[in-house]
């Protein structure tokens, strides 16, 4: 089994792991400020995931460039055409969302506009974005509820990726796993 290039595995890799970080930030800093905390932690907290979920926006960018210059190892033969859809189904609409649900945040963070993060570090204003709070509250709302819809479909690829190592065994999770892939069984 062929598997991802390195960089391919690295970028998959520092994705996957900013993804339960910024929905765990996500979840507690809109309940502190829910709760009308607004303090140095509640501001910490969303520094942190305006920095992490633009810093995954930039590379999603490189994933996708890579994804377009470099071609995916092929499924095994023993999957049937229907899961090979299916596979490919999912992809496409996790990197749907890991390019909308950041874009919403940041057209949100411009439109509020709020878009100091952490140390002093401001981002940069989405162009074509002028302040509105009204425009970003509706942006707000529908960033949380498509990271909500990201957080589901990752846990159905995360379960896919566990049965076909436990279960399945044919190494399609080997293939973007880091180190030196494994033969399939």
């Amino acid at each position: 089994m062929t598997p991802y290039r390195p960089f391919q595995r690295l970028m998959h890799w520092l994705v996957a792991l900013s993804l339960p970080v910024l929905f765990i930030l996500g979840l507690w800093m809109t309940a502190r400020a829910g709760a009308n905390l607004w303090d140095d932690q509640t501001n910490l907290l969303y520094g942190l995931h305006k920095a992490l979920g633009f810093a995954v926006l930039c590379l999603m960018v490189l994933r996708l460039v890579l994804k377009l210059r470099t071609a995916a190892p092929d499924y095994p033969s023993s999957l049937s055409p229907t899961l090979v859809v299916l596979a490919k189904t999912i992809h496409g609409l996790m990197y749907l969302l890991l390019f909308a649900v950041p874009l919403l945040g940041w057209a949100a963070v411009t439109a509020y506009p709020a878009l100091i993060t952490v140390a002093g570090y401001h981002l940069p204003a989405m162009p074509g974005i002028t302040p509105n709070q009204a425009l970003a509250k509706q942006l707000f709302a529908l960033h949380g509820t498509l990271a909500f819809a990201l957080g589901a479909l990752a846990l159905g690829h995360i379960a896919a990726a566990l049965k076909h190592l436990l279960f399945n065994r044919d190494g399609v999770f080997e293939r973007m796993w880091p180190g030196k892939p494994t033969q399939s069984r």
